[in-house]
């Protein structure tokens, strides 16, 4: 008898200890104004979003063993972002962590592993050839910030320091490389400005709510900033990026390899992109 307690106790230990990497964190408790600078051992990464939610206890504030459940919580309930959107950034994300197609979870400071989601030409970060790409750089977010004048960030605006950046890119960077899947992503990364800091319902979103958001990657409650209250749908993501590059591409298109319906498939991208492992959503660069 006192064996078989010992094998039913180590049976249930097992997956623990012989296989931490097949137990599932469970999901944090958020909120709003309970930011948290990371400490010296915390995961973070190349997309300020999703740092964002980790420093609001959104996702696991370590930034570490984020499962597709706790990545569409945290989206969900930090940004009132479709569930479809979190399953397609998931199924982008995982293929960073090194333990990938085993891997059910990855971590924030993976998401810049190169040739995944990490690309040249963010709008706050270097590219990877001048230094380090994950950490906010005040330098590159000066640059883009020049094409942004007035106290609300427009469409057209952001098109163009978009364009702005590729160009410098181009210019000073003689390891540049931005495939036609990494351009659409860029778009994909500025449309959030408008879905997130905005409630999506017009091209324009307050310049200090970004500023405060990118630079402390903290939500600008103090700001009057509030969280929107209709749920983003992927159809506004793919409406908005597709404004924003036709706006900064015009006639480029076909030099820049497309637009993302040629690259994903026409009609429900979503859906498409999940099968073929290629779509848009990735945020915040």
């Amino acid at each position: 008898m006192k064996a078989f307690q010992l094998l039913v106790a180590m049976t249930s230990l097992t997956p623990t200890f012989a296989f931490p990497h097949l137990t599932e964190r469970q999901a944090t408790s958020g909120s709003q104004t309970g930011w948290q600078a990371p400490g010296p051992n915390d995961a973070r990464g190349p997309c300020p979003g999703m740092n964002t939610l980790a420093n609001h206890n959104y996702l696991p504030h370590d930034g570490r063993g984020i499962t597709l459940q706790i990545l569409t919580d945290g989206m969900k309930e930090g940004y009132n972002i479709n569930s479809g959107d979190a399953r397609l950034l998931f199924s982008q994300a995982v293929r960073t962590n090194p333990r990938y197609p085993l891997a059910r979870s990855f971590d924030l400071d993976t998401l810049g592993t190169e040739g995944v989601l990490e690309h040249d030409i963010s709008l706050s970060r270097t590219d990877r050839y001048f230094g380090d790409p994950l950490p906010f750089n005040a330098t590159v977010w000066a640059e883009t910030s020049t094409h942004f004048p007035n106290d609300f960030i427009t469409v057209p605006q952001l098109a163009e320091a978009r364009m702005a950046r590729l160009e410098t890119s181009k210019a000073t960077n003689p390891e540049h490389e931005l495939s036609a899947l990494g351009s659409g992503f860029s778009w994909g990364e500025c449309a959030s400005f408008f879905e997130i800091m905005a409630d999506g319902t017009e091209g324009k979103v307050k310049k200090e709510y970004i500023d405060y958001w990118l630079e402390n990657e903290r939500l600008p409650v103090e700001l009057g900033w509030q969280k929107r209250s209709t749920e983003m749908q992927g159809s506004e993501r793919e409406e908005f990026s597709q404004q924003l590059k036709d706006l900064g591409e015009g006639g480029e298109s076909s030099a820049s390899g497309g637009s993302l319906s040629a690259l994903l498939g026409d009609g429900r991208l979503a859906k498409r992109g999940e099968r073929s492992g290629k779509h848009p959503v990735v945020y915040w660069h």
